[in-house]
C-alpha cells in the first residue's frame, strides 16, 4: 500500500506500522511475531507502535482492516473499473493474485497464502473481532464474484443462480490460497482461475494474456 495517500504524518506513520506488521504475520505468523520486531522492521521505537495502537491484538484488527480494503480496491474494484465483461474481470482478478505470489515465491522460496484467512483461522477464536472484519472483505469479494457470476448468466455463457456461482468461484479462490500455500505453487492460484473460468463459460481465456490485463 502507498502510505503517501494518507493526508497527516501520524496517518502515515500508523499506515506504515500495520503494512510492514501485515507482511511479518504474512510471512509467519501473529505469535511467531513480537512487537519489538515490527518496531525494528518498521524502524519506529517501540513507544510509537503503542501510541496508535493498544497492543499487539489491535495491531492484527488494523492490519485486517487495512489489507482487506487495499485488496478490494486494488484487485477487485479495479478489475471491475478497467474490464466490462465477465470473463475479463475474472482472470485480471487471478493474475493480480497470482503475479504477487508468483513474485514472492520466485524472491523467497515460498507462497504465503492469503493474510487475512491465515489471521482469521489463527486469532478467530481468541479474537472474533478479527473473524467479523475477515467475514466483512469475503462477503464484499462474494460480492464482486456474484456480479461476474450474473454477468456471465446474462450472456448466455453460464447457468443457474448468480448467487450460489459467485459462491462457488469465491470458494474456489480460497481453496487456491490453501493449496498454494501447502504445496508452494503459486501455478495452483491459476489452476483455480481456469476452472472458475470454465465454470461461467470461458474455458478459452487466458488469464496470463497481457492483452487481457
Amino acid at each position: 500500500m502507498n502510505v503517501q495517500v494518507f493526508a497527516t504524518r501520524g496517518e502515515r506513520t500508523r499506515a506504515h506500522i500495520v503494512s510492514v506488521a501485515a507482511g511479518l504475520f504474512w510471512r509467519r505468523n501473529f505469535h511467531g511475531v513480537a512487537v519489538d520486531e515490527v518496531a525494528s522492521a518498521a524502524e519506529v521505537n517501540k513507544a510509537t507502535i503503542y501510541r496508535y495502537f493498544a497492543d499487539k491484538r489491535d495491531l492484527a484488527l488494523a492490519v485486517v482492516k487495512q489489507h482487506g480494503a487495499a485488496t478490494l480496491e486494488m484487485v477487485f474494484q479495479s478489475s471491475a473499473e478497467h474490464n466490462a465483461a465477465p470473463e475479463a474481470r475474472l482472470a485480471g482478478i487471478y493474475y493480480h493474485i497470482y503475479s504477487v505470489h508468483a513474485e514472492l515465491c520466485e524472491e523467497e522460496g515460498d507462497v504465503h497464502g492469503c493474510p487475512i484467512v491465515g489471521l482469521a483461522l489463527e486469532l478467530g477464536q481468541d479474537m472474533p473481532e478479527v473473524r467479523v472484519e475477515a467475514a466483512r472483505i469475503f462477503d464484499a469479494v462474494e460480492a464482486h464474484m456474484r456480479e461476474i457470476a450474473a454477468d456471465a448468466i446474462a450472456s448466455g455463457h453460464a447457468a443457474g443462480d448468480p448467487k450460489m456461482l459467485g459462491r462457488t468461484l469465491t470458494q474456489l479462490l480460497h481453496g487456491a490460497f490453501t493449496s498454494a500455500r501447502l504445496s508452494s505453487e503459486p501455478e495452483r492460484i491459476l489452476d483455480a482461475g481456469y476452472a472458475s473460468l470454465s465454470l461461467i463459460g470461458f474455458p478459452e481465456t487466458d488469464i496470463l494474456d497481457p492483452k487481457a490485463n
